[in-house]
């Protein structure tokens, strides 16, 4: 009876995890081409903030230049030029917000919290 129980939390852990909410949408997350790029480059961890078709977003960081060390993809709603951004992990809107506006005319994206 114990190993059921423990099963079955198992199974509620992982079912509520944001790597198990992302992976029904990994696919079509991957087949979506890029839109946007944004960048900001740091002394060792550059950080890259990506939109891509079908309304999903991906904000990554790498260590020098080539591996990447934290992901935190989502999805969007667009608002004239404001995305709504709605991560798969809450860690993400920790660090960016939920909100960003993006400025066409000199290419930057601004995170509001």
């Amino acid at each position: 009876m114990k190993y059921v129980s423990f099963v079955l939390l198992l199974c509620l852990f992982y079912a509520c995890s944001p790597e198990y909410r992302f992976n029904k949408d990994k696919t079509a997350f991957n087949a979506s081409k890029v839109t946007m790029n944004f960048k900001s480059v740091a002394d060792m961890n550059d950080a890259y903030f990506v939109i891509k078709e079908n309304n999903f977003f991906e904000f990554y960081r790498e260590l020098f230049d080539s591996i990447k060390n934290t992901r935190y993809p989502g999805k969007y709603e667009l608002k004239n030029d404001t995305l709504r951004l709605k991560f798969y992990n809450s860690k993400g809107v920790k660090l960016l917000g939920n909100k960003a506006v993006i400025d066409s005319a000199k290419n930057q994206i601004l995170f509001i919290r």
